[in-house]
């Protein structure tokens, strides 16, 4: 089965396995190393979530889920049907208990973020979508393309990880295996490479917030609005970042700041 929860480790560290410990969500629990006056519970397992690509709370305590058993690649022929998921603890026990299928026309949907008026954006290859349920079944019945033209040359880096930020713009990450070009109504706006972008959904506005990582894969602001991502390839860790930033790894940059 599969355990909802993340773990970080360099990509080597994938390698040469021998000793590949049970899939059980027990056992893994049982070698976790918990601080103290903390705990670690399963609140969702596989079959109410399968491959997640990305995980957030909306403000009803539902867990969306952009789940992609397509990834890492799409065979020929093969009909879209990546799931956008929202899994739900009913009874108020500690653990998700329904999950509900929002969308099931996706090929490796990289992120999702619930809208706060029970729609989602979602990081959908080279397009940035936005999903709503218009008739309150519980389901998508409505797609626009806010934006296209972000690189998909590499499902590993394409867009992914959205996550809001101050102001209320959305922020979201992209890997350095990719090229995007996008259109927008304030011109074109490109980045070969890794970058964080930020998204205003009131004007439509696209800008690059920072450049640079081999893999950037998480972001976060604190509670004074500084910036930190992580890097999956990089071997840097967390770094932190900031408007106009520039790190290792950004193509054909002079000058780059170390993580």
């Amino acid at each position: 089965p599969l355990a909802l929860g993340c773990l970080c480790l360099p990509a080597t560290a994938q390698r040469n396995l021998r000793d590949i410990p049970p899939p059980d969500p027990q056992v893994e629990k049982a070698s976790f190393k918990v601080a103290d006056g903390f705990e670690v519970n399963l609140w969702a397992a596989d079959p109410l979530l399968a491959k997640p690509a990305q995980i957030s709370f909306d403000r009803r305590g539902r867990l969306w889920v952009a789940s992609s058993e397509t990834y890492p690649q799409l065979n020929v022929n093969q009909d879209p049907g990546d799931r956008i998921l929202i899994l739900e603890d009913t009874d108020g026990d500690g653990r998700a208990d329904k999950s509900s299928v929002y969308d099931d026309q996706l090929i490796i949907p990289g992120g999702v973020l619930p809208d706060g008026s029970g729609g989602a954006y979602v990081a959908h290859g080279e397009e940035l979508l936005h999903l709503r349920d218009r008739d309150g079944d519980g389901r998508a019945d409505h797609r626009e393309v806010l934006l296209s033209g972000f690189g998909s040359e590499d499902t590993h880096h394409t867009l992914h990880r959205l996550r809001w930020g101050p102001g209320g713009l959305l922020y979201m990450l992209q890997g350095y295996y990719i090229g995007t070009h996008v259109e927008t109504l304030y011109g074109p706006r490109r980045l070969n490479g890794g970058g964080l972008w930020s998204y205003d959904t009131r004007t439509r506005r696209l800008e690059i917030y920072s450049r640079g990582l081999v893999n950037p894969w998480g972001m976060v602001f604190d509670r004074w609005g500084q910036s930190f991502q992580t890097d999956g390839a990089g071997g840097q860790g967390i770094n932190y970042t900031f408007p106009d930033s520039v790190f290792l790894a950004s193509p054909h940059e002079h000058r780059t700041l170390t993580g």
